[in-house]
């Protein structure tokens, strides 16, 4: 089923445009299928993008083209049969729990399950990215399903340890850098997931899959290297 999309303008130089269609696989689809075939066209006057669930926010230089025109262009993207790229599979290390994942106990607790049966479900399936988010390429992933929805943490904690793989609904990400955060962190990958000095500076691409996999804490410095060394 194709879908259809309504476009606002934002300011002199941005459009929002927003994904409309009953299957939620096919409007990621779609917006991520609009970003990957307009996030590299400087040469029609397109400058930035970001695609999500089912928006794509579209900045244009607005001496090369106008509203209407990167309109235009999005509807015949979107007109077009979607096909969606080959993912790649990544197989990243986790130390769970304690120091690691110091909010896993009361995950653990609000889900009606042991801290043992948080690691299998989380571990036992691939997630699937999405989008890439912030801070600094963290991928915003739907996987696993535990029994409730996690909320947030009452109180957001103002320094994530980079590596830390947190939840929150129904969604994991992975906290690239230092940063402040609100979602529960159940454990940290001792992999390093961006790099300023490579070619992409991260491994991950909506529609990408990770598998999580549990390591004990002995094993840290085994694991201690950077993102290409754990492509599957």
């Amino acid at each position: 089923m194709k879908s259809t999309f309504t476009c606002q303008e934002y300011g002199d130089s941005a459009v929002l445009i927003n994904i409309e269609n009953d299957d939620y696989e096919m409007r990621w689809l779609a917006a991520q299928s609009l970003g990957d075939a307009l996030r590299d066209r400087s040469n029609i006057g397109i400058v930035d993008l970001v695609a999500s669930f089912q928006t794509v926010f579209i900045s244009f230089n607005a001496l090369v083209t106008s509203h209407d025109a990167v309109f235009q262009i999005v509807k015949e993207h979107l007109q077009a049969d979607l096909v969606p790229r080959t993912p790649n599979h990544f197989k990243l290390p986790v130390v769970y729990g304690d120091a690691y994942g110091p909010h896993i106990n009361q995950v653990a607790e609000i889900c009606g399950l042991s801290p043992a049966e948080v690691i299998e479900i989380h571990s036992s399936q691939d997630w699937v990215v999405r989008f890439i988010g912030s801070p600094v390429g963290a991928p915003m992933m739907d996987g696993p399903k535990f029994p409730v929805s996690v909320p947030r943490l009452q109180t957001p904690v103002t320094r994530m340890e980079p590596g830390s793989v947190a939840v929150s609904g129904l969604q994991c990400v992975i906290y690239n850098a230092p940063s402040p955060g609100g979602w529960q962190v159940i454990g940290r990958t001792p992999v390093k997931l961006f790099d300023l000095e490579a070619s992409p500076n991260m491994p991950f691409q909506a529609g990408d899959r990770i598998r999580f996999t549990p390591i004990k804490d002995s094993d840290w410095e085994s694991w201690n290297q950077l993102f290409h060394q754990v492509k599957i």
